[in-house]
């Protein structure tokens, strides 16, 4: 009799503990909370199962107590069918509930074998600003399986090479105030699945070879090139020889990873020589040289053409350039985005501030080339050039110099040559000029005019070379100043040519003086 009623009072306490589970489920989201609470319902709906069957087996067997019985299965009975019309009640509003648990079910089926990835370490892929990709060691710590067929993981790295790559120490606190994108660290990069590769272990036996090279981790946490120098496998130390800067460091084992291969790096580059990747890189740079040319085609020719300069020399900048890849007209620059126009050369003022400056190009109207040396070299040239031409054009001597003379001098029948009447007796094979009816008296004079004219000649020459310095051989003002210098020369060779005419005619009237005294 006792143990029916310990059956009762565990009935008792089982109703009171399923009325609140049923209360908790009206309240409980769905989540794992749900899950169990649904869990434990289903026990105690079991457990009270067997109670009753265990009472009802009871009672049964025991012969001597009619009337106990079947007022103890009445009274059970009535209990039971009580229950069940509670849990009806309960279940009878919500009939919802149980099939979110399914699908939840099968969701939870389905990510299993993503789950087990979380925490894992592995080798994940790393884009760099200038696009190369890399693989470095990494640890997932979360997953993205909302689309199965496009599952992204959220990884760490753990041989950061780049500040971009290292971990936010603030973001694993969960204290960092930037966002993904502001943070100078790194919280975390996602990648594909697909794209991660197995973990490689670091193989310590390699620290062995002398020269080995390493990644080795500094204060900043940065890992960076080097080379082994001396290994101590008891303490499991050793020193290393950094590229960067050519100082050693000693570090332990855990802060360093032994490259596989010597001199190569944790670039993708030299995993990845397939055919197909090799056409891919083909056909990335013809698209890139198709659009460096594109954009030189769209930009404006500019006035001054860059390596303008080496026009003076042999040009073998420009050379170097073209066998690099360089597209004449275009940028500078990989893809042709730098600078087409040279940069200008600024001098400004001397002994003056930077805000006299600011004030003289506001005073210009933002003239950007105010201060340019080439403006100033232009304008001084231009200048120079009118000074030569004013000069030239004061010391030009008179057309008809030697017309005058003829007309002044010698009268009509005068007999001295012009550099036009000599020039054309020469081209006309005349005949040449008769001297002997001049007067002495006109023959001096005459040369007196001719040696005046002769300097007079000889000065200019000189001027016009002077000026024919400072120009660039080829421009048209340098041929201007040498045909000038030509027709001055040649003037001086027909005044000399005149000059000795008359010297010989005065020979020959002093010669026959002489003999005519004698």
């Amino acid at each position: 009799m006792s143990s029916c009623q310990d059956l009762n009072e565990s009935i008792q306490l089982y109703n009171e503990q399923l009325v609140q589970v049923n209360q908790a489920l009206e309240s409980a989201g769905d989540g794992p909370e749900r899950e169990s609470l649904l869990n434990l319902k289903s026990d105690l709906e079991e457990l009270l199962k067997l109670t009753l069957e265990t009472v009802e087996h009871e009672t049964d067997d025991d012969p001597d107590q009619p009337d106990a019985p079947a007022s103890g299965s009445s009274n059970e009975d009535d209990e039971f069918a009580l229950f069940m019309s509670e849990i009806n009640a309960l279940d009878a509003p919500k009939p919802e509930a149980q099939p979110p648990s399914k699908k939840d079910d099968v969701g939870v089926s389905e990510q299993d074998p993503f789950k087990d990835l979380v925490g894992s370490k592995c080798s994940a892929p790393h884009v760099h600003k200038w696009g190369s990709k890399s693989y470095h060691n990494a640890l997932i710590c979360s997953l993205d399986s909302s689309d199965l067929e496009d599952v992204s993981a959220k990884v760490l790295f753990i041989n950061p090479t780049h500040q971009e790559m290292i971990p936010c120490v603030y973001f694993l606190e969960g204290d960092c105030k930037f966002d993904d994108e502001k943070c100078r660290f790194s919280h975390g990069e996602v990648v594909p699945v697909s794209e991660l590769k197995e973990y490689r272990q670091p193989r310590f036996e390699l620290l062995k070879r002398k020269g080995c090279r390493v990644l080795a981790k500094h204060r900043n946490r940065i890992w960076s090139k080097g080379r082994i120098k001396q290994v101590d496998f008891d303490s499991k130390t050793c020193k290393i020889q950094m590229d960067e800067g050519r100082h050693e460091v000693e570090l332990q084992f855990e802060d360093i990873l032994p490259m596989e291969d010597d001199g190569a790096s944790l670039s993708s580059d030299s995993e990845s020589n397939t055919d197909s990747e090799e056409e891919k890189d083909e056909d990335v740079v013809s698209l890139e040289q198709a659009q460096i040319i594109q954009r030189s085609l769209l930009n404006p020719a500019p006035d001054q053409r860059l390596g303008d300069w080496e026009k003076h020399t042999k040009g073998i900048g420009s050379k170097i350039m073209l066998k690099m890849g360089y597209v004449v007209g275009a940028g500078l620059g990989s893809r042709g985005e730098g600078i087409v126009v040279p940069v200008s050369a600024q001098v400004l003022p001397q002994g003056r501030s930077l805000d006299y400056c600011m004030q003289l190009r506001e005073q210009a109207n933002g003239d950007k080339n105010l201060f340019s040396v080439e403006k100033k070299l232009l304008h001084q040239k231009r200048i120079q050039e009118k000074r030569d031409s004013k000069n030239y054009a004061k010391n030009k001597p008179k057309k008809d110099v030697f017309n005058f003379l003829n007309s002044e001098i010698f009268g009509s029948n005068s007999s001295l040559p012009s550099p036009s009447t000599s020039r054309n007796s020469t081209g006309n094979h005349s005949s040449p000029i008769d001297l002997p009816g001049t007067s002495s008296k006109n023959l001096n004079i005459a040369s007196l005019k001719l040696t005046e004219q002769m300097r007079r000649l000889e000065m200019d020459i000189e001027k016009l070379s002077h000026s024919l310095t400072r120009h660039q051989p080829g421009s048209k003002m340098h041929s201007n100043l040498q045909r000038q210098i030509a027709d001055k020369r040649r003037e001086v060779s027909e005044i000399q040519k005149t000059e000795y005419s008359i010297s010989r005619e005065q020979q020959l009237r002093s010669d026959k003086r002489k003999m005519t005294v004698f």
